[in-house]
C-alpha cells in the first residue's frame, strides 16, 4: 500500500477486537505460530486503516463522530466458520478467519457508517473485505493449502461458539514496530 496522505497514518486504525473467549485463545495460539505481526497487532478486524494520525491527541473530535456513527449500529452476534486467503504474490499469502455471509454484511454495514462519519479516511479504495488475519504462508499454493489445513483444525472448532462484537476501538502505536494499544473504545447499540 502506498504512503497515506499526512492526515492519515498506518500507526492508527478503527477496528473491532476479538476479546477473551475460547475463540480468542485458539486465534492467539495460531497467530503466535503463524502471524509475523503477532507482537504488534491484537486479534482484530480493521474497519478504517490507515486512520487519522495521532488519534490520542484528537480524541475530543474523534469520539463524538465515532459515537454518532455507531449510535444505531447494533451489537453483532457474529459467526466465523470459514477461512480465506489473500494472495500477495505467487509465493506468499495471508490466511484469515472469515465471517459467514450474514456477519459479513453486518460488519460491512458498520464499516460503511464509520466511513461516512470519517470521509477524509479514504486512502484505501479497495472494496472492504472483513477478515481477521491468522498467519502468512510461503511456498505458493501448496504452502497456503498446508497452512489452511492446520488452521482449520486449530481455529474453526473454537469458532463454532461465535463472536459477539460489542464495540469499536481506536488503536494506536508509537513506532512502526511498537504494539498497538487501545486509546478509545465505543460501545455499539445493545
Amino acid at each position: 500500500m502506498a504512503h497515506p496522505p499526512s492526515h492519515l497514518s498506518h500507526k492508527s486504525t478503527l477496528a473491532i477486537m476479538l476479546r477473551e473467549s475460547a475463540l480468542h485463545g485458539a486465534v492467539q495460539t495460531a497467530r503466535q505460530a503463524h502471524d509475523r505481526s503477532f507482537e504488534r497487532w491484537p486479534p482484530h478486524i480493521n474497519l478504517l486503516y490507515p486512520f487519522l494520525a495521532a488519534p490520542s491527541t484528537q480524541l475530543e473530535t474523534i469520539v463524538p463522530r465515532l459515537a454518532a456513527a455507531v449510535a444505531r449500529s447494533p451489537v453483532i452476534r457474529g459467526q466465523f466458520s470459514n477461512l480465506g486467503h489473500f494472495q500477495h504474490s505467487p509465493k506468499r499469502a495471508t490466511v484469515f478467519l472469515a465471517p459467514d455471509p450474514s456477519t459479513r454484511t453486518e460488519i460491512q454495514a458498520l464499516q460503511a457508517c464509520l466511513q461516512a462519519a470519517f470521509p477524509e479516511v479514504n486512502h484505501d479504495t479497495r472494496p472492504f473485505e472483513p477478515h481477521l488475519t491468522l498467519g502468512q504462508a510461503g511456498g505458493g499454493a501448496a504452502g497456503t493449502a498446508t497452512l489452511r489445513r492446520k488452521l482449520e483444525t486449530a481455529v474453526l472448532p473454537a469458532a463454532a461458539e461465535g463472536w459477539t462484537i460489542a464495540s469499536v476501538v481506536v488503536l494506536e502505536r508509537n513506532g512502526q514496530d511498537d504494539p498497538f494499544r487501545v486509546v478509545h473504545e465505543c460501545a455499539l447499540a445493545d
